[in-house]
């Protein structure tokens, strides 16, 4: 697992063309902590900007997945500069005044509302339910890539998912990149295109992927973001 995979290894690297920085919502992922579904829409902006802040990017893009993507459209707003192109990544574009959950299907939205009340009883985190991770998060990846996805996965999102969103999708500071993921379970391609309508002047492009693209289709999706 360690062996180069040049032999023998090459005694330099070429110059990285692009500085990438991978960023988990709060409470997810790398960045998981107790009381993951309190964590609410401002302390996922905050999260963005830092990073930009920190970084001192200036020519750069934003790439958001699924719930990231509510979270991203939230902090262009604050970001300074603003950045070049967003990449939504079948993200989630809920109408301005709703709620990021409204734009899952029926079976997600019940669970996560089944998810609250235990969630407001035990005063607990819930994990993600497997029925979703396997029907949906997963679904089209082989076994050891939903071995990898299951590992990442934290707590439901709660507040994220259920607080109201407003923002003037109208007066975008830069422009949007919506990127179908074809073969979604999650969040269907209908519902995708649906959503990507609603941002003026958004350009639309298609990936034969799940839900999880950036594991199952990894290369093909790097490709697309290089494109951008």
């Amino acid at each position: 697992m360690t062996a180069p995979v040049e032999h023998p290894p090459s005694l330099y690297r070429q110059r990285q063309a692009v500085r990438v920085r991978a960023l988990d919502l709060p409470g997810q992922g790398s960045d998981a902590a107790p009381d993951a579904r309190l964590v609410d829409m401002a302390e996922g902006v905050r999260a963005i900007t830092n990073v930009v802040e920190r970084e001192g990017f200036s020519d750069y893009i934003v790439a958001a997945h699924e719930l990231g993507g509510t979270v991203a459209l939230q902090a262009l707003s604050e970001l300074r500069p603003a950045p070049k192109r967003l990449v939504l990544v079948a993200g989630i574009v809920p109408p301005n005044g709703g709620a990021p959950i409204s734009a899952y299907p029926g079976p997600v939205r019940a669970a996560v509302t089944m998810a609250r009340m235990l969630s407001a009883l035990s005063g607990r985190d819930i994990p993600v339910p497997n029925s979703l991770v396997n029907n949906y998060v997963c679904k089209g990846l082989d076994p050891m890539q939903q071995v990898e996805i299951v590992g990442h996965l934290g707590p439901l999102p709660l507040r994220m998912l259920t607080q109201p969103v407003s923002f003037n999708l109208d007066e975008l500071p830069c422009p949007v990149t919506y990127v179908v993921l074809g073969d979604d379970r999650m969040i269907a391609p209908a519902r995708q295109r649906s959503m990507a309508e609603r941002i003026p002047g958004a350009t639309v492009v298609e990936l034969d992927a799940g839900h999880q693209a950036a594991s199952q289709k990894p290369r093909e999706l790097a490709e697309l973001l290089l494109a951008v």
